[in-house]
């Protein structure tokens, strides 16, 4: 199957959608992040994690509700997440409550440099010389 053939989940209900008041400059996506190379399923999960993330108790939304909210799967979310953390953007903390863990944005000094994303994709292979 192709990628323009696969299934797209929808987002939430635009009825529940509001656009953003008037007295806004706009939304913003600091240049540092958008020269970062993260792909559109990263991307769209750390947007939706620093939204939700709230000083005291970080972004502690299901995995599910993350992939439902954002309009992917739930294992795209799972590797966005896991891509995010290794990269340093996103740190992983355990919840004290229970089972599941809560996300946390990193301070820039703990990104790895967007040279390694390659590498953190294919799950910390070096890539193999041709001999030929």
């Amino acid at each position: 199957m192709t990628q323009s053939a696969r299934h797209r989940k929808k987002p939430k209900s635009a009825s529940k959608w509001n656009p953003p008041p008037d007295d806004r400059k706009g939304i913003t996506v600091r240049g540092e992040l958008d020269d970062y190379g993260l792909n559109v399923y990263e991307f769209r999960v750390l947007a939706h994690v620093v939204r939700r993330e709230s000083k005291d108790k970080g972004c502690y939304a299901k995995q599910e509700k993350m992939g439902e909210v954002c309009g992917i799967s739930q294992r795209k979310v799972l590797q966005a997440l896991k891509i995010l953390s290794e990269a340093g953007i996103l740190r992983k903390e355990k919840n004290p409550n229970g089972r599941t863990h809560v996300y946390r944005l990193n301070e820039g000094s703990k990104w790895k440099d967007p040279s390694e994303l390659d590498k953190i994709r294919k799950g910390g292979e070096e890539p193999q010389a041709d001999e030929s």
